[in-house]
């Protein structure tokens, strides 16, 4: 009777084993989850869990934003005050002159006369702006532009018009109305044209000064006296008003100092016309008074700055030296002014 109980025992026993092992055997992996069942008892789910639509909304808005990659910006401008005593202008050798001096105007030619430094007196040959702007445009031109020269008066010249010794742009307009003696144009190609030209007949004035002005440290301007002859904008008001008083017929084209770059005494280079300030200005902002001028005064204007295609890319093209043209920056010089010019004769009388 008692081996039948404990036989009874032991098959009780493993048949628990069993039931165990086929309910439990199976341990929690990567395909399982854990939970519980309504008594509390810890039971195991096959089931992978699935993100429903709204979490995945939620955790898109709360997703942080991807950042935006930074935009490449051109670096800011840097410039360079340099004393004007170390700013020069570089010496060109002068062609031999083959520019014609118009005896007689012949009727339906346009007669214009040019004001201004090396850039016009530079090249009289058959490249230069003059001769190219006669040509383009079937006219008879005046180059009274003489190279060193500046718009405004220098600190040491005299502003009496019987004491006048200057070749400053302001001393040839009033040489032209007949103000101040026209001797101080000797020894300069410009006294030759001078005294062949009847000024009564221009049809434009080309007035193209500014590089001097600021190489030598001339002031941009005075507020407190916008005709200040020792000042650019003074000066080219100065000039733009006698003209207008003497021939209000002739159209006046105003032309700014053309894009360069600079090299010290040394031969270091400095920087270009954005970059370099005299101490009053960069040459980049003589330009655009310049352009004020022309504005406020209703004149043409012709952008030498950045409307003939030169700039810090096509300099080595445009420019000879840095500052003064080349062949081909003369030529698109002159093609640009004669637009200006033919443009304008073909709507003034409408």
């Amino acid at each position: 009777m008692k081996g039948k109980k404990n036989m009874n025992f032991i098959t009780a026993v493993l048949a628990l084993s069993i039931l165990l092992f086929a309910g439990c055997g199976k341990s929690v992996g990567e395909d399982t989850v854990p939970g519980e069942d309504a008594s509390g008892e810890t039971v195991v789910s096959s089931r992978i869990p699935q993100a429903t639509e709204e979490m995945n909304s939620e955790n898109e808005a709360v997703r942080p934003a991807e950042p935006e990659p930074a935009e490449e910006s051109e670096p800011a401008t840097q410039e360079i005050t340099v004393d004007p005593e170390e700013l020069q202008e570089p010496e060109i050798q002068m062609p031999e002159t083959i520019e014609p001096v118009p005896e007689v105007k012949p009727e339906n030619r346009l007669q214009i006369v040019f004001l201004g430094d090396s850039i016009l007196d530079g090249y009289r040959d058959g490249t230069g702006i003059a001769y190219l702007t006669g040509v383009y445009c079937n006219a008879d031109v005046y180059n009274l532009a003489m190279g060193g020269t500046t718009a405004a008066l220098t600190t040491y010249e005299n502003a009496v018009y019987d004491k006048w010794n200057s070749r400053c742009m302001q001393g040839v307009v009033h040489a032209i109305c007949g103000d101040v003696d026209p001797g101080i144009l000797d020894g300069y190609k410009a006294r030759e044209v001078f005294d062949s030209c009847d000024f009564s007949n221009t049809d434009y004035f080309v007035i193209e000064y500014g590089m001097n002005d600021f190489l030598s440290g001339i002031p941009l301007n005075d507020e407190e006296d916008i005709y200040d002859e020792y000042t650019y904008v003074g000066a080219l008001r100065i000039a733009i008003q006698q003209l207008k008083n003497t021939f209000p017929d002739a159209a006046i084209v105003l032309c700014s100092p053309n894009y360069a770059q600079f090299w010290g005494k040394d031969g270091a280079y400095l920087g270009d016309g954005n970059m370099v300030n005299n101490g009053g200005g960069t040459l980049a902002e003589y330009y655009r008074v310049c352009g004020n001028v022309s504005a406020d005064m209703h004149t043409l204007f012709l952008n030498a700055y950045e409307g003939i295609g030169l700039d810090t890319y096509s300099a080595d093209e445009y420019l000879e030296d840095g500052v003064h043209l080349s062949e081909k920056g003369r030529q698109k010089y002159a093609e640009k002014l004669s637009q200006i010019i033919m443009e304008y004769e073909s709507t003034k009388n409408n």
